[in-house]
């Protein structure tokens, strides 16, 4: 009896070779998102998370019942806007010149007033909001944090 070699041999390469096939569809297919990544991995974006951006201090000249007083005043912006440092660059004179306006109005008993402090602030940032929405500028400013406030 004769052994038909070649047909066995055939039959044996084919099903290796369907086997290592599938084995390596099987491979590709349970690694694919880490071969491929893109849109099948799933992406979360970070919180648009809010940032303090510090103003120069500057000293204002504010009026009192018997002579000027000066206040020297440091501050910072809160905001979660995107591009607020090159925003705040360019528009800081705008700024400047806008608080500069509104403490040399206010009266010397009024920015000693401890209690006044939140007011200010909530004056300054309607103020600074809409000097920045009157120029076109696209950032929100969240909040306006006095960091130091001296007054003589």
């Amino acid at each position: 009896m004769a052994l038909d070699t070649g047909n066995s041999g055939k039959q044996f390469l084919s099903v290796a070779f369907i086997l290592l096939w599938s084995g390596v569809i099987f491979m590709a297919g349970w690694q694919a998102p880490q071969l491929i990544g893109g849109p099948f991995t799933a992406t979360e974006q970070p919180p648009n998370t809010a940032k303090y951006y510090p103003l120069d201090k500057f000293v204002i000249s504010v009026p009192g019942d018997e002579y000027s007083h000066y206040l020297l005043l440091e501050m910072a912006l809160k905001s979660s806007s995107s591009n607020v440092k090159v925003t705040l660059d360019e528009a800081d004179p705008l700024l400047r010149n806008s608080l500069m306006k509104m403490f040399s109005r206010k009266h010397f008993n009024d920015l000693n007033n401890s209690e006044q402090l939140e007011s200010l602030q909530k004056e300054a940032l309607v103020l600074l909001s809409g000097v920045l929405a009157d120029n076109k500028y696209p950032i929100e400013i969240d909040e306006i944090l006095f960091t130091r406030m001296v007054i003589q």
